[in-house]
């Protein structure tokens, strides 16, 4: 009778771990890695597209929205004369959220310089280097690997 007690003490315990939402501390670290792979990947493509206004790259790892919302940004700069020019210095990842195995969100510090062009010119017409930005991004397990929803800048 002793031994069916504890049985029955251990199965709630695990019931309630699960119930919990618990995840092991290996899954959330390989979430993390494969995150902060994926937004090493996509920065320098978004800084390329920012550039030539080539968006094909950006595809592979963002989603349609987050493409689209690149293309508005791109293009009302170009309505305005000007081409932005950005390089990433370096990223972050500080907190990363993961639920339902397939929905991330995080939250980064990135360090970027940015030089703004006359459109078709060699002409800067405003540069600031080493600016930090604490950068949003909603990402969605696609398969193996993880796709940019979005990227909103906080600060």
């Amino acid at each position: 009778m002793r031994d069916l007690g504890r049985l029955y003490v251990s199965a709630l315990l695990v019931i309630l771990g699960l119930s919990c939402g618990g995840t092991s501390q290996s899954t959330q670290q390989v979430d993390r890695q494969e995150i902060q792979a994926t937004l090493e990947a996509y920065l320098p493509l978004l800084a390329d597209a920012y550039f030539t206004g080539d968006l094909g790259p950006l595809e592979p790892h963002a989603a349609q929205k987050e493409v689209s919302s690149v293309h508005k940004r791109v293009s009302d700069l170009a309505l305005q004369g000007r081409t932005l020019k950005p390089t990433l210095r370096s990223v972050t990842v500080e907190e990363v959220k993961v639920w339902n195995y397939s929905n991330a969100l995080v939250t980064t510090h990135e360090v970027w310089d940015l030089e703004v062009f006359a459109t078709g010119s060699d002409q800067i017409l405003a540069k600031e280097y080493e600016q930090p930005n604490r950068v949003k991004y909603q990402l969605k397990r696609d398969q193996d690997s993880w796709r940019i929803l979005f990227r909103e800048i906080q600060e």
